[in-house]
């Protein structure tokens, strides 16, 4: 054979498919499996002759149930063995364990002819026609068992009898010493490293196949249902395992890095990193001679670990040595992948572009394409681009995700929609498509989706919940999501949510340590998102001096987004309104220039918060007329896509423009009968958050304005709540803020 010439993967099943992998070996686990099968063929066939024989089709189910489980998974003791087949799930027929018990003991009284008469057998049934073995799995396990007993020399036979005898005996003498079996039929995949792999018996405890097996499951379940994976610890025994009987084989090593990345070990990540690809190199070489294009691979991976661990300088370095190798080997498809997180990296650099998309002919490249489109439809939303393109664009990734079955990119672009919504200010509308994607049925080969666009689709809702009011449903999500995704990055996206609503309920109840707790929490997490809420924090407080110094540092800071930018010049406006020696004019050219980013960028529901922000403003001023028309005009956008605070404070300062314009004392009397369900529903909002302080702010509003109309019995009746109120909820007078 040539040196450049891969040797077939259907050679031997305890033969290299990989060079310089340490060559599997035939062991007596895999032997006792060998007569398992025969044992079981001899007792079909007699069921067959004699009808009476109870060997139902349950028993043969349950069989190759248990079959499958054994050639896939790697070797166990005898007594482990001998317990998962008296197991309630996969035990097998008592005559077939019987024979298989007779069987075993003949290893020693017999002697190796036994195993002279089974090569025999396997001869038989895989030349004989009539055989139904020829073909599918257990076909394939005799042939390979076949081959490898026909390439052993005789003292590795003598070698092989004299371990499978020895394999026997301690295991039987350890069944006898402890009769408990299995309670759980898939405990056998959780053994103990050091019962199985120090047996001295046995060379190899993996085969290359079932190394390759384990390792390909692992990491689709670690990419598409992380729940369904085996835990960090047990996961990293079985690689050693692995890596201990393969010490070359690469994609255990890659595993072991993901593995890292989990429980967010950075060294023995970039460890298992290296040493994944010094193996893939080396089989490189020794597969393709001079031709070997690995290496970029190995540069992007190194920048995806960066960028994990915000090592952003570092990350960019390893993109741009991978983009150079990537146009050295002409690989489209990495040059793709290292655009994607270029642009991730690097907001400066150009974003994907349509016309990536004339390479979508080429299979290997629609996921990088439709990713791509979603990073487009991410960007041109944040620069400010018309909604309706960017939804016509998010079609096209659509379309192939569906023609390909790529759940993942379906979840994610279903939670992008969510997002734009939300973005847009239609809240309602992103909470349908968050849960349109939560009652989704992603499944693809039998396996469930449950990947980051899920993550973030759970997070929204739990985020909507508190804004509705709803925060112990939403604890009850957050709880879900928590357990459902509880390793990085999948994780963050939950904290976030977490900190947050926690510092905006504690804020709503005046608990000023624990909401500053909650919003330095959010630091390491969204640096933006928890300066904003640190400014609101100070602004409820009304310490307006920090309120200003941390709004300036969102408005100084170039990478703020659009949305966060208007948050924060709306905090700003406020601020300034409270501070004495700023004049009505600065509050105006701060909303204005918060409705120039507003606008430019379509953000409805924030320019509805700016003319809400308007009308309060005008009001000070006496305009009441242009603070009607002003609250008036943003009142439907707030009522239908608002959180029940924003609701509360629009129906407040709504009853308060309409009785300003009104200046008879009678017609005042008449809007504020037609007004008071309005303000009752503002001191229901306030109370479901618990906001106390401001269904005070309420109560002296209509307490003082029946006083001022001489409505002294309606004055007592709101003065009598406010005080009930503030005897079991006392608040500093300095907190009462009729708007914020």
């Amino acid at each position: 054979m040539s040196a450049n010439k891969k040797e077939p993967e259907s050679v031997g099943f305890w033969l290299p498919n990989q060079v310089g992998t340490k060559a599997d070996v035939l062991t007596p686990h895999k032997l006792a499996v060998v007569f398992l099968i025969q044992e079981y063929l001899t007792l079909k066939k007699n069921a067959e002759d004699n009808p009476g024989l109870d060997f139902t089709a349950r028993d043969r189910r349950k069989f190759c149930l248990l079959l499958l489980k054994l050639i896939q998974y790697p070797d166990m003791a005898y007594k482990d063995l001998h317990g998962l087949l008296t197991s309630p799930v996969y035990g097998i027929h008592q005559a077939h364990m019987d024979e298989f018990e007779r069987l075993m003991k003949m290893l020693k009284t017999v002697g190796v002819e036994v195993l002279f008469d089974l090569y025999n057998v396997i001869d038989k049934l895989i030349t004989d026609n009539a055989s139904s073995y020829q073909i599918g799995i257990v076909g394939l396990y005799f042939r390979r068992v076949y081959v490898t007993l026909d390439k052993m020399s005789f003292p590795e036979f003598m070698a092989l009898y004299r371990n499978s005898v020895a394999y026997y005996e301690k295991g039987a003498r350890a069944v006898q010493i402890s009769n408990n079996s299995f309670a759980n039929s898939e405990s056998f995949m959780k053994l103990d490293a050091q019962a199985t792999g120090k047996d001295k018996n046995s060379s190899g405890k993996w085969s290359t196949k079932q190394a390759e097996l384990f390792v390909a499951q692992q990491s689709t379940l670690l990419q598409n249902n992380e729940i369904t994976a085996l835990s960090p610890k047990e996961m990293q025994v079985k690689l050693n395992e692995i890596v201990h009987d393969h010490p070359l084989y690469s994609q255990a090593y890659f595993l072991s890095y993901l593995n890292s990345v989990r429980v967010r070990d950075f060294f023995n990540a970039v460890d298992a990193l290296h040493r994944s690809f010094d193996r893939s190199s080396l089989n490189s070489m020794n597969y393709l001679a001079q031709d070997s294009k690995e290496y970029q691979y190995s540069a992007l991976n190194l920048a995806i670990l960066h960028a994990q661990f915000n090592h952003t300088e570092e990350a960019l370095a390893s993109i741009k040595e991978c983009i150079m190798l990537a146009q050295e080997n002409s690989d489209k498809i990495c040059l793709q992948l290292a655009h994607s997180w270029l642009c991730m990296l690097d907001s400066s650099k150009p974003q994907f572009s349509e016309r990536n998309i004339a390479n979508k002919e080429l299979i290997a490249l629609v996921h990088s394409i439709s990713l791509g489109i979603q990073s487009l439809v991410k960007s041109s939303a944040l620069t400010g681009y018309t909604p309706a393109k960017l939804f016509e664009v998010l079609i096209k990734s659509d379309i192939l995700n569906c023609q390909t079955s790529m759940m993942d990119l379906i979840a994610n672009g279903i939670a992008e929609r969510a997002a734009l919504w939300a973005m847009y200010g239609k809240n309602e509308i992103s909470s349908l498509f968050s849960q349109l994607l939560l009652s989704s049925d992603l499944k693809s080969l039998g396996k469930t989706y449950n990947g980051e666009g899920i993550c973030q689709a759970l997070c929204s809702l739990i985020v909507w919940l508190a804004m509705q009011g709803e925060f112990n449903l939403a604890l009850v999500v957050l709880k879900h999501t928590r357990t459902r995704f509880s390793r990085y990055p999948s994780s963050k996206s939950w904290m976030i949510a977490d900190y947050y609503i926690t510092s905006m309920q504690c804020i709503y109840r005046c608990e000023w340590t624990d909401a500053s707790n909650a919003c330095y929490q959010l630091h390491p997490l969204d640096e933006h998102l928890s300066l904003l809420q640190r400014a609101r924090l100070a602004l409820a407080r009304m310490n307006l001096k920090s309120a200003d110094q941390l709004v300036r540092q969102l408005l100084d800071d170039e990478s703020t987004e659009p949305l966060t930018l208007v948050r924060a010049l709306l905090l700003s406006a406020h601020t300034l309104s409270l501070t004495p020696d700023n004049t009505k004019m600065e509050v105006i050219n701060v909303l204005n220039d918060a409705l120039a980013i507003a606008t430019k960028n379509y953000l409805d529901y924030e320019k509805a918060l700016i003319d809400l922000h308007f009308a309060h403003v005008l009001l000070t001023m006496k305009l009441h007329h242009q603070a009607h028309k002003s609250i008036k005009g943003c009142l439907e956008n707030i009522l239908a896509n608002g959180g029940i605070y924003d609701k509360a404070k629009v129906l407040f300062l709504f009853v308060k423009c309409t009785l300003a314009v009104e200046q008879q004392p009678a017609g005042k009397l008449l809007k504020m009968e037609k007004c008071l369900p309005m303000l009752e529903q503002a001191i229901e909002y306030f109370h479901k958050l618990e906001c106390y302080v401001k269904m005070k702010d309420v109560y002296i509003f209509i307490a003082t304005f029946y006083h001022q109309m001489e409505k002294r019995e309606e004055r007592n009746k709101y003065a009598y709540k406010f005080r009930q109120l503030e005897e079991q909820y006392p608040t500093a007078s300095e907190y009462l803020n009729l708007f914020y």
